[in-house]
């Protein structure tokens, strides 16, 4: 049996990865009424498009190549999230949103951007196992995991290990997870204010934002080859994440 709270967690954390950056570009927008909300729908299309569905597909050719190569997997999964990433920003900036001239556009594409990502990734991922807690409890475990895996004993096997693993899932988990997700937004629209500076034909920002993207990258990758500790990539992160967003606002400050 599933505890209570481990479900709530779930329910709660996962509903906040969604409601928080809509919450936050809404408010945003009505503190800035002038500016379209457009750019925020765009910059979720275009994370949808760019990396869950081009980069996915790269991944199925690459990560059979890189890995248990801790090098060449940490370069690949820095660069490969950096490119596809900052690509589409650069193609939406080029394309759809060419005649915004106003650099709080980018604020709202950035919102939409990781808030995409929040939602897609960590929100739909724990409302659903909120739900497949809450129906195990119901059904027992054996027998949702006999219905739902069709009878396929790999699917079986997985789901059992994914479910376990929330036995303990706390509160105290759950606002970690909340915290990565909020600094996720803040990095991507940092980033969207920094490659914002193409519209005035800065081309040089594009490199410099899949470089900056690729070192953000760079300690969970690390964290994932083993190579190091769960908390230290956190702290990294969060330093690159703070000295992003103190480029961003002098970037932003000079747009105005």
């Amino acid at each position: 049996m599933f505890s209570t709270s481990s479900i709530v967690a779930l329910g709660v954390f996962g509903g906040l990865c969604i409601i928080l950056p809509v919450g936050a570009a809404v408010i945003f927008k009505i503190k800035n009424k002038d500016v379209p909300f457009s750019p925020f729908f765009i910059g979720a299309v275009v994370f949808f498009i760019f990396a869950l569905t081009l980069e996915q597909l790269l991944h199925t050719v690459m990560l059979p190549i890189v890995s248990g190569r801790p090098v060449l997997y940490i370069i690949y999964g820095a660069f490969a999230a950096g490119l596809f990433e900052e690509t589409g920003r650069l193609a939406a900036y080029k394309t759809v949103m060419k005649k915004c001239a106003d650099p709080r556009s980018a604020v709202l594409y950035g919102l939409g951007h990781g808030g995409c990502e929040a939602a897609m990734i960590t929100g739909v991922t724990m409302i659903l196992f909120c739900i497949w807690l809450s129906m195990a409890n119901s059904m027992g475990l054996d027998n949702f995991i006999s219905f739902y895996s069709g009878g396929i004993d790999g699917v079986a096997e997985l789901m059992r290990i994914q479910m376990e693993q929330l036995t303990d899932y706390s509160f105290g988990n759950g606002i970690v997870a909340l915290l990565e997700r909020l600094g996720a937004i803040t990095f991507h629209t940092a980033l969207s204010v920094i490659m914002f500076g193409v519209l005035r034909g800065k081309m040089s920002r594009y490199p410099l934002c899949v470089l900056i993207h690729a070192i953000g990258d760079v300690p969970a990758v690390m964290y994932q080859t083993g190579i190091i500790s769960l908390p230290l990539s956190y702290v990294f992160t969060y330093i690159i994440i703070a000295l992003t967003v103190w480029f961003a606002v002098r970037v932003y400050r000079k747009m105005k």
